[in-house]
């Protein structure tokens, strides 16, 4: 079995699965959070990084994906990701969509009063093991893989259960005492789908790259909970935004074919 060692990444929560003689990073975060990353390998797990076997990307976004690419070239850390992911930002369009994402990054940053940090990074990622549906992680074949479309097209989700623990990436989010939906939800019948498909698993730990750990004894409860505001649309606030999440050649293809 593991434990769980949370790492407080720049705008986003991180987690380390460590075993006895090996470690796995849920979600790669930012680019400026590797240094976060090693400080709690060196520090506090007393571990070098050649015992960090595999990082997870969930989805291309620069707080998930940003910081594989540089643990990659630094220290050889195979990613696994979804085999579909480097089509989000595919083209000149999707160039535009990444520029987009990556700047947003810093809107959310300075929302939260944090300091600047580089967050920049390559928009197609180099991929070590692709990862589809069901999969099971490769060094960690207890955790399996759940494909979760809306916030993206390829998100996916990470199940072990044996702890019945849950990492949720960006399809759940809790934001202060709420659940909430990620923005930009891209697809909404797809993650209305992809949220009643975890009604399947037996969930006692979620984990979430916005909001924490938390236990729960309901999780169905916090399910229904994400539909009812998947249904209300995109709250007031970010409304302005919302034409700003139709540049990635998957969205405008999807929009197409509506």
């Amino acid at each position: 079995m593991f434990t769980i060692h949370v790492v407080d990444g720049f705008i986003e929560t991180l987690y380390l699965a460590v075993y006895k003689e090996k470690v796995l990073l849920i979600d790669s975060g930012c680019r400026s959070d590797v240094p976060r990353i090693e400080q709690v390998m060196k520090r506090r797990l007393k571990r070098p990084m050649s015992q960090l076997k595999l990082t997870v990307a969930s989805h291309t976004h620069p707080d998930h994906a940003g910081g594989a690419h540089t643990l990659r070239s630094r220290h050889a850390v195979p990613v696994a990701a979804p085999e579909e992911i480097n089509r989000w930002y595919a083209g000149f369009s999707g160039g535009i969509q990444h520029k987009i994402d990556t700047l947003l990054g810093y809107v959310v940053a300075k929302a939260m009063n944090y300091p600047f940090e580089w967050i920049w990074y390559k928009k197609q990622l180099t991929v070590d093991h692709p990862l589809k549906d069901g999969d099971r992680l490769p060094g960690f074949e207890d955790w399996q893989v759940i494909a979760t479309p809306g916030h993206t097209a390829h998100d996916v989700v990470l199940y072990h259960a044996q702890s019945r623990t849950l990492y949720a990436a960006d399809v759940i989010l809790k934001v202060g005492n709420s659940f909430r939906p990620p923005f930009p939800v891209s697809m909404r019948p797809e993650m209305r789908r992809s949220i009643d498909k975890l009604r399947n698993l037996e969930v006692d730990h979620l984990l979430m790259a916005h909001g924490g750990v938390i236990k729960t004894d309901d999780f169905p409860a916090i399910l229904d909970i994400m539909l009812k505001e998947i249904d209300k649309g995109v709250p007031p606030g970010l409304k302005r935004l919302k034409k700003l999440e139709g540049f990635s050649p998957v969205v405008r293809q999807y929009n197409k074919n509506k």
